[in-house]
């Protein structure tokens, strides 16, 4: 039986933490087991894994984002010494400070014990494209160094695979392109009036559109930009002959008045270190009343019908799920034009794409879709029927071919 060795860096489940799961459930337990080893965070990779008793969890305690360089060192002997106790057959990397110390620390395994230990690596966005021109310099290095420690690199659009050739990375032989896939049959999506009950009350009363999104809150995940673009459509909103949204009625004359001022609410599911930023934000363009963040949740995907737009506004993305589930939900979709969303989302068709980090930009392609229900059906119509092309088993298959 071949051992694989998932190891990744947050313990928290978002988009990668998801992928690990469905490769480490899916494998046939006849012929390899899995081990996931996890680092900081609330754990809840290990809470969604607790139910499958074959694939065996490890808490890495040193494993941490952006760790200090004696808490790296401390972590980089960690991840030799489970090499050692465990003796997989593959490294499966992801995340950026996993994937340097994880191929650092099987470049050392290797030379000591002479075992023959495959390491693949996959990229969920280079992490040379988060922002900041300093960082991504040092970031480029990081990545060249320790390109030799690894076989091969999973690439999730052709959009991070052209990057990895144009920057270097490595060979082109190393290189595979995979994309994403989602099990669509077992999506489950709530109703949408029990969806909205995660909202305060305040929220639901006011009967106005939901405009939402799900994400971790890191810088690359743009929610800054998101939130000013509400504060312009706030001030700036203009009706064309088209009403906006109608999602709930109206009870009232004053709730329809009070409809015209606040015009929407943005729900953000999610949670992570940019979160004072952005209430301070929020506080800061006057914009309390309409923006909720909802913190985690478990089963996020779920919550997806309560959003009459669903937007992404990444500064850098692999090949998010959160997309591919927007799509399944049938949500019209605004998103910025970044990594492998273009693969997903043909601009104008099954959702809009905007250039990243520009809020005029969001704030006029959501103003475009508050004022065109018959668009929004169309493009969620569309997103739908393309969504059914991004297959669990067609993910799997192509990625457990590697691991022979």
């Amino acid at each position: 039986m071949k051992k694989i060795l998932y190891l990744i860096t947050s313990s928290e489940y978002g988009g990668a933490q998801k992928y690990v799961h469905d490769l480490a459930v899916n494998l046939p337990p006849t012929d390899y087991q899995a081990i996931v080893a996890a680092g900081q965070g609330d754990g809840e990779l290990f809470n969604q894994l607790a139910n499958f008793p074959a694939v065996k969890t490890i808490k890495l305690f040193n494993l941490q984002r952006l760790p200090l360089p004696l808490t790296a060192w401390r972590c980089l002997k960690e991840i030799v010494k489970l090499l050692i106790q465990e003796k997989p057959e593959v490294l499966h990397l992801n995340s950026s400070v996993a994937e340097f110390l994880g191929s650092w620390a099987a470049k050392i395994y290797k030379k000591k014990t002479k075992a023959n230990l495959k390491v693949i690596y996959t990229v969920h966005g280079w992490v040379f494209l988060e922002p900041g021109f300093g960082k991504s310099l040092i970031y480029l290095l990081v990545e060249k160094i320790s390109a030799q420690w690894k076989d091969v690199f999973i690439v999730l659009s052709q959009h991070d695979l052209q990057i990895g050739l144009r920057k270097k990375i490595s060979p082109k032989n190393k290189l595979v392109k995979i994309y994403n896939g989602l099990d669509i049959q077992s999506l489950y999506f709530l109703p949408k009036e029990q969806a909205l009950k995660i909202l305060p009350a305040q929220f639901q009363k006011n009967n106005l559109p939901i405009i939402g999104t799900i994400a971790n809150f890191y810088a690359s995940k743009g929610l800054a930009f998101l939130i000013k673009a509400m504060a312009l459509i706030r001030k700036n909103f203009q009706f064309s002959e088209y009403s906006p949204i109608p999602c709930r009625k109206q009870s009232s004359a004053s709730e329809a008045s009070r409809s015209l001022f606040s015009i929407f609410n943005l729900l953000i599911i999610g949670d992570g270190p940019q979160r004072k930023n952005l209430e301070n934000l929020i506080a800061k363009l006057k914009l309390n009343d309409c923006i909720f963040l909802a913190g985690r949740m478990p089963s996020a995907a779920q919550y997806l019908s309560a959003f009459d737009i669903f937007v992404l506004p990444s500064v850098k993305e692999g090949l998010p799920y959160v997309i591919l589930e927007a799509m399944a939900a049938g949500a019209p979709i605004v998103a910025t034009n970044v990594g492998g969303l273009p693969e997903l989302i043909e601009n104008g068709k099954s959702g809009l794409l905007v250039e990243p980090k520009n809020p005029i930009a969001l704030a006029s392609a959501i103003e475009r879709l508050l004022n065109n229900p018959e668009q929004q059906k169309s493009l969620a119509e569309n997103a739908k029927q393309q969504a059914g092309k991004f297959g669990l088993d067609q993910m799997l298959n192509q990625t457990y071919q590697l691991y022979n």
